[in-house]
């Protein structure tokens, strides 16, 4: 069917002319600079917000190419890895950039996340203007973009970043377009495939980008053999294969996009394959879901971060779903001659939801509020420009539609707010899903992991059984439940919970949490290979590398500790532990200066750290080398540690006093060290009392101690 679109010529000419003259007047200026203030203050709650253990873990605050900042070590890594089953470098490093310049404080990686989708929605207004020449129209549409409660998923967790920012180039890429077909020069289209490009690199979603362009060729751009010319568009007017052909650049990388992002996912573990959900049950999941989602547009009500596939084929709700999905598509087509906006904006909702409708399984969820981030702009254009041409040429009409708006906007703001605190923390985020759904698995799943953080392992307990009785094959609520026993001390049933998990799924956590707890019952050859294990599938892991270094040393394999300690210093500079354990490793290997370099590195990042005081003060005061040796530093560090201790302790008099005695200053060695030995006998610390009290008789005898003599 041809679809003929009417466009008033003073629409046109207003259009020409703005796209020489694209200054805006000082209220519509002000206007937009409203619309970004009150975005901002009815998402400013997200500010308050912290992270939550659902992808923000993975994308940012643990991930070792994250955390650490812009380096070019992790730019390189982004460019050439999947992040989260994902391949979005620019995303990736956009992670990056915040923590170099917020750290890991959550609240500045929120602030970014509200910005950019406060610009998009001015970005919204003035593409659709320019596109249209609907001023009020355009501002409705970005307001209500802006403003609904659908849209809290994407701005306030922080780990959908992709969105916002992907949202950013696909707006960008739509006025590059719009500007290339006002001026059709190589040099605006070589834009247009460079904005594109990086929306595909922020998120693989905006493949159906050139899909959105050929709609806007017909309406408003008038591109479509057949039309009414539009006289702001300049470039030639093509029939529907030619419109698609021109865009064979944007349609090559899209294709690339989509074969990577598959690769990447399905190597990620992250598609669902046929077998586990049936391709009957994914395309009536779709075909709902369409549904479910302009339901949720018009009247925006229980919402929550997962929502779980129904248990039957709901094959009578898919085939009315489908129904009525043709049954609109027929009117709007019927409608498309006299009202285009229909058409276009029904197939932009439509089309751009293909990618993340669930013919292709990526995770577990039925379907996501995230997902209507660009497409539900469609649907807005529909309503808004159906509900603008009821009223259009009524006074007492248009001043019910603003009432209506603003009560729409006002009603938007007060559930979106609402929406917002419930990303609070992943407790109050699941406890929310938990309340208004069915006791999903994966709800429950969650909610004991983030009780188990807290401590309550006994509540984790109860959450994570429930788990396992509605999904027997849960292999992450086996790890977390044989985590939460090992947390009461209940070993033997925690390892055989981990070993059930890693039957279902072999995972770093599994293998170190096995290994930790094998640890705690003295097994530690045992634990010693399930770290290894752990560190074959991520060797970037630094916690295990910690843990492992640990064992090694328990075990007198320095040599072994060092590499691994070495390598979780390097993954986490500012992590404490690597370097106190690589003093303890090097110690053993007897490569002093070693020991007091990695100390100092303890004391660089914690100068009050009273084990690394101590223990340097004790190597410079005591060690046999003399020239290692150095009584002014060890006195210095000696007596920090005596004052930054919150008691007395024996250990550190017994090191002021041999620090003292190698300054030369024995009196004071004399007083250090009786205090060292009271302390200890204060303590019941026969053995300890015994051998400080050796160490007083040189001082005694004015001689100092040097440890091996």
């Amino acid at each position: 069917m041809m679809i003929v679109v009417t466009q008033p010529e003073a629409l046109a000419r207003g259009a020409a002319r703005r796209d020489r003259a694209p200054r805006l007047s000082i209220r519509r200026r002000a206007l937009l600079a409203l619309l970004a203030a009150v975005t901002c203050a009815v998402f400013a709650g997200a500010l308050r917000n912290g992270w939550v253990s659902f992808d923000d873990p993975e994308y940012v605050y643990e991930n070792p190419y994250v955390n650490r900042g812009l380096r070019l070590d992790g730019l390189a890594w982004f460019l050439g890895h999947a992040h989260g089953a994902n391949w979005h470098p620019l995303t990736s490093c956009s992670h990056m950039l915040d923590v170099q310049l917020f750290g890991l404080a959550p609240a500045g990686h929120h602030a970014v996340n509200v910005l950019l989708h406060a610009l998009n929605a001015v970005l919204l207004v003035l593409v659709l203007h320019r596109m249209t020449g609907a001023w009020w129209r355009s501002l409705l549409v970005g307001a209500l973009f802006a403003l609904h409660p659908l849209r809290v998923e994407s701005v306030a967790w922080i780990s959908e970043r992709k969105d916002v920012l992907s949202g950013l180039f696909f707006l960008l890429a739509i006025e590059a377009y719009r500007g290339w077909t006002a001026h059709p020069v190589r040099a605006r289209y070589a834009a247009l495939i460079a904005v594109f490009a990086l929306g595909l690199v922020s998120k693989p979603m905006l493949v159906t980008l050139p899909f959105v362009l050929v709609l806007l060729d017909a309406w408003p751009l008038g591109r479509l053999r057949g039309l009414p010319r539009n006289p702001a568009t300049r470039a030639p007017v093509r029939t529907l294969p030619g419109l698609v052909g021109e865009k064979w650049p944007l349609l090559v990388l899209a294709a690339l996009s989509a074969a990577v992002t598959f690769f990447v996912q399905r190597h990620g573990g992250a598609v669902v394959p046929v077998e586990k959900l049936a391709l009957a049950r994914r395309v009536f999941n779709a075909l709902v879901s369409y549904w479910r989602y302009v339901e949720k547009t018009l009247w925006p009500h229980d919402l929550a971060v997962y929502y779980q596939h129904g248990s039957g084929a709901e094959a009578l709700a898919a085939a009315v779903a489908a129904a009525a999905l043709m049954a609109v598509t027929a009117v709007f087509l019927w409608q498309a001659r006299s009202r285009p906006f229909l058409v276009v904006g029904w197939l932009w909702y439509l089309g751009m939801l293909v990618p993340v409708i669930g013919l292709i399984q990526v995770g577990s969820q039925a379907y996501a509020d995230r997902y209507t981030y660009l497409p539900a702009i469609g649907l807005l254009v529909v309503i808004v420009w159906a509900a603008g041409g009821l009223v259009a040429n009524s006074r007492r009409g248009r001043a019910l539609a603003a009432g209506v708006a603003a009560l729409t906007l006002a009603g938007f703001s007060v559930v979106t707010v609402r929406q917002v605190a419930l990303w609070k923390d992943t407790r109050t985020l699941f406890e929310h899903t938990l309340a208004i759904s069915n006791g999903f698995a994966m709800v429950h799943q969650k909610l004991g992991e983030v009780l188990l953080q807290e401590g309550e392992a006994q509540h984790a307990i109860e959450h994570l059984e429930e788990v396992l009785r509605l999904q027997p094959g849960y292999a992450d609520a086996h790890i977390n439940l044989g985590s939460a026993l090992g947390a009461l001390g209940r070993y033997d049933e925690a390892i055989a919970h981990f070993r059930a998990g890693l039957a279902l799924h072999e995972t770093t956590e599994a293998h170190h949490n096995l290994a930790y707890t094998l640890a705690k019952l003295g097994r530690v050859d045992e634990a010693i290979l399930e770290y290894q294990a752990a560190l074959r599938i991520n060797p970037a892991r630094h916690l295990t590398l910690v843990q492992l270094g640990t064992a090694l040393i328990s075990r007198g394999r320095p040599a072994e500790a060092v590499i691994a300690l070495r390598s979780a210093a390097e993954l986490s500079p500012a992590s404490i532990e690597p370097h106190r354990l690589l003093a303890i490793a090097t110690l053993q290997l007897e490569r002093i200066e070693e020991a007091i370099a990695a100390y100092r590195e303890v004391l660089r990042r914690a100068p009050d750290d009273l084990d690394a005081l101590n223990n340097v003060a004790w190597i410079r005061a005591t060690c046999v080398a003399a020239g290692l040796r150095d009584g002014a530093e060890a006195v210095r560090l000696a007596e920090r540690a005596r004052d930054r201790s919150p008691e007395p302790q024996a250990v550190l008099y017994s090191t002021l006093a041999a620090a003292y005695a190698e300054a030369g200053r024995f009196p004071e060695a004399v007083r250090a060290g009786e205090r060292a030995v009271a302390l200890a006998r204060g303590a019941g610390a026969a053995e300890e009392a015994a051998r400080y009290a050796g160490q007083l008789a040189r001082y005694r005898a004015r001689r100092p101690f040097h440890f091996g003599e």
